[in-house]
């Protein structure tokens, strides 16, 4: 059965940056084995799996107590994503020591995406919103989304793929260099190409994680460097790229004000259900009342005044406290912390620094999306956070001795 298993760890990788029916395939396969483990008691949760856990309790009992229960509890579904810690810290040593080989099947999806997001935004290919192969408007029109239907989607696998492949070049085995700088290559392209500002902030805030062990000269030079192309982006680069950049402090831009005006009013409907939430998944149906007052406020240029998100507020933790309440928000945070200090344990530096990265670069992008809904990114990212949450057998001997 080891081969098996070993099938849907590879699969995982193949798929995370290219088809989210193939990653929920290989999520659900590994899933089989956790609960075989589980049922065999052959699995022991760590202290992160235990907080995760509570939350998910939680989020029953907040389903339960909802004014949409029905909907609530079909809510709770929304996480199956999350799981994927669970299923990652089950993963045996037989097969956890094939990481150097995942990573090489990831990277190689990575690069796989990049002819798609070149199309889309040059040539302005809008497969799933217009089925046009080619249009007639401005390079970068179209939002870079490879595969996926969503630039946001895009790139938030791209950050998270790319920060665990710079963590195994800068402290890995120095095994398949060539394919990890094309994953590392094709992973900055697709961020650009993206234009998602939010992913553009966390992917910075990721770079001096990443690089803290070399010391602060190598993170001052990094951001130096980072300087340099973002000049040259925002001077010289095409005028989306060049646009999109100025809208970071643009708080005119719509897309902007939307945000801030969907916290405001994410606020003011957590107020009334602080403890106990709205319950998962009913955000749609309950923010509406909330958001009327602010809608003459969002002007989008060719379109009628109002918000164009509604299934979200744009914050990963104002969505949880708007679903799950303060208590939901505080084991959530809980979940965040017991992972970091296990993650700071772990020996392997590759990992241990490419992933705490990928971990940084989401909760700072969750300030600006609801990351943690979005299944594609966060079923990445918390099956990653599960294999660094974990040490292998040879590891765990060698810090007993």
């Amino acid at each position: 059965m080891a081969g098996v298993e070993l099938f849907f760890f590879y699969l995982f990788a193949v798929a995370a940056p290219l088809s989210i029916a193939a990653l929920n395939a290989a999520q659900g396969g590994l899933t089989l084995f956790f609960l075989a483990r589980l049922a065999r008691g052959r699995w022991r949760p760590n202290v992160p799996a235990l907080v995760l856990m509570a939350w998910f309790a939680w989020s029953a009992i907040c389903a339960l107590a909802s004014p949409l229960r029905a909907e609530a509890l079909n809510g709770v579904l929304n996480f199956w994503s999350w799981t994927a810690f669970l299923t990652a810290t089950a993963i045996p040593w037989t097969v956890r020591q094939h990481l150097g080989k995942w990573s090489g099947y990831l990277a190689f999806s990575m690069v796989l995406t990049i002819p798609a997001s070149l199309t889309e935004f040059f040539l302005g290919t809008d497969i799933f919103h217009h089925q046009a192969l080619m249009q007639k408007v401005p390079i970068g029109a179209v939002n870079a989304y490879g595969f996926f239907s969503q630039h946001l989607t895009y790139a938030g696998s791209m950050v998270i793929g790319a920060c665990l492949l710079g963590g195994l070049l800068l402290y890995g085995d120095g095994k398949r260099l060539a394919m990890r700088w094309a994953g590392m290559a094709a992973g900055l392209a697709g961020i650009i190409l993206s234009l998602a500002r939010s992913y553009y902030v966390g992917f910075a805030a990721a770079i001096p994680v990443l690089l803290y062990p070399r010391g602060r000269k190598k993170i001052l030079q990094a951001a130096g460097l980072a300087v340099v192309v973002v000049l040259a982006l925002a001077v010289a680069g095409p005028p989306s790229v060049r646009a999109r950049f100025r809208s970071l402090w643009d708080l005119n831009n719509p897309s902007s004000a939307e945000r801030i005006y969907l916290w405001k009013a994410g606020l003011e409907q957590w107020r009334d259900r602080p403890l106990l939430g709205w319950g998962p998944g009913t955000y749609s149906l309950t923010a509406g009342p909330y958001k009327a007052p602010y809608a003459r406020f969002i002007h989008y240029p060719g379109r009628p005044a109002g918000f164009q998100t509604t299934g979200h507020c744009h914050n990963l933790y104002l969505m949880i406290a708007l679903q799950t309440g303060l208590v939901g928000l505080l084991l959530f945070l809980g979940f965040l912390a017991a992972v970091i200090v296990r993650i700071w344990q772990q020996p392997e530096a590759a990992l241990k620094w490419g992933v705490l990265a990928a971990l940084v670069a989401f909760l700072v992008g969750g300030l600006f999306e609801y990351n943690g809904g979005d299944v594609e990114v966060a079923t990445l990212l918390f099956f990653l956070m599960g294999l660094a949450c974990e040490k292998s057998e040879t590891q765990i001997v060698k810090s007993e001795k």
